[in-house]
C-alpha cells in the first residue's frame, strides 16, 4: 500500500510574500451567489512565478523549453530531500547520485515565510553546486524559497546552470515537516502554452529505496 501524499505547497492568498517589484497577486470575486447570480467565480491576477511554482528553461534561456514543452515525467518521479545547514547550498550538499532524481533542498528558509514579507537573506544555490547538479544530471531541482539564486546576484549562475541544462526548477516548496530521505514527487504545472513558469500543487510521499 502506498504512503499518503504530503502537500508541500504554500496556500495562495492575497498579501503573500513576492519577489520585489512584482505586482501583488489579486484574488477577488467576479461573480457571487445572490438573488441575481447563480454561481461563485473568482478573478485571478498574478504572474507565472510566485509562491510554490516551477521554472521552465524558457524562464532564462531564450530558446528554452516552455512548461508545456516538457512531459509530465519532467515534473514528477523519484526524489531525494537533502537537509542543508548554513546560508548556502554548496557542492558538498549535492548527492553523489543525482541522475534521474528530483533533488529537493530543505533549509532554514522554511522559517522565513512566517514574516509575511519578502526576505533577502534566504538560503540559495551556489553557482558551483548548480553546475554540479547539472553535471550529475538531476531531473529537477527544488528549493524552499522564491529563487535558486542569491538575492542581488544579477549573473544568476544557478538559474543559467540548471535551466541551461534543460533541468526544470521547483521553487517555494514547504519542506518544514519533511524529513530527509527518499520520496516520490509530483509537481505538475498548468498547461499554459509557451509559458516560462507556472504555479503548482506539489506533493511528496515516502518512497524507500
Amino acid at each position: 500500500m502506498n504512503s499518503p501524499w504530503i502537500d508541500i505547497s504554500y496556500p495562495i492568498v492575497n498579501g503573500i510574500p513576492q519577489w520585489p517589484g512584482d505586482p501583488p497577486i489579486k484574488m477577488s470575486p467576479h461573480l457571487k451567489i445572490g438573488p441575481d447570480c447563480f454561481a461563485n467565480v473568482t478573478k485571478l491576477e498574478w504572474l507565472s512565478h510566485f509562491m510554490t511554482h516551477v521554472d521552465a528553461p524558457l524562464h532564462f534561456i531564450a530558446d528554452g523549453m516552455a512548461v508545456d514543452d516538457l512531459s509530465l515525467e519532467n515534473w514528477s518521479g523519484n526524489a531525494i530531500v537533502v537537509e542543508v545547514d548554513g546560508d548556502c547550498i554548496e557542492e558538498r550538499h549535492v548527492p553523489e547520485e543525482c541522475e534521474g532524481l528530483c533533488i529537493l533542498f530543505k533549509t532554514r528558509n522554511g522559517d522565513l515565510w512566517q514574516h509575511r514579507v519578502f526576505r533577502e537573506d534566504y538560503v540559495y544555490v551556489s553557482g558551483p553546486a548548480a553546475r554540479l547538479l547539472a553535471l550529475r544530471k538531476a531531473k529537477l531541482v527544488g528549493v524552499d524559497y522564491l529563487s535558486v539564486d542569491q538575492y542581488g546576484n544579477l549573473e544568476f549562475p544557478a538559474h543559467y546552470a540548471i535551466l541551461g541544462a534543460g533541468i526544470p526548477i521547483l521553487e517555494g516548496i514547504d519542506l518544514r515537516s519533511i524529513m530527509p530521505g527518499a520520496y516520490e514527487l509530483v509537481a505538475f504545472p498548468l498547461k499554459i502554452s509557451g509559458c516560462d513558469g507556472s504555479p503548482v500543487r506539489a506533493a511528496l510521499r515516502s518512497n524507500p529505496v
